[in-house]
């Protein structure tokens, strides 16, 4: 039985990374206009210097949102994978509780806050 769940794991684990080293369907190699497209790319970008930094955190932030629950649901995933293969049911539910406090994390902080503010006024 534990060698069948880690040939699945394996199993799972190499198809993940296949994939995820396949290139896309819409991506084509760069040719000679894409070349000089690509140059022209990088000396605008030089040609800007320093740039605007005050709203780093806002774009970092921006970023995060949008990549951080796909992570997230990827790895809760193996977790889950993990906790039901042992047949531990108290650990898939923590890592569904954990999973789901993380994703409201990402999608709207402002619940978060609020919740945590509300908690603080009634403690203290």
């Amino acid at each position: 039985m534990k060698r069948r769940i880690a040939i699945t794991l394996g199993t799972v684990v190499l198809l993940s990374a296949a994939f995820a080293a396949a290139q896309p369907a819409g991506s084509t190699a760069l040719g000679p206009g894409g070349l000089a497209s690509a140059e022209a790319a990088v000396s605008k970008s030089l040609g800007q210097g320093g740039g605007d930094v005050s709203s780093a955190g806002d774009r970092f932030g921006g970023m995060l949102s949008k990549i951080g629950p796909p992570v997230v649901i990827a790895i809760a995933g193996f977790f889950l994978l993990g906790a039901l293969a042992t047949r531990n049911i108290g650990a898939g539910v923590g890592v569904v509780l954990i999973t789901l406090v993380a994703l409201i994390f990402f999608v709207s902080p402002e619940s978060i806050e609020s919740l945590a503010k509300g908690i603080a006024e009634t403690v203290f």
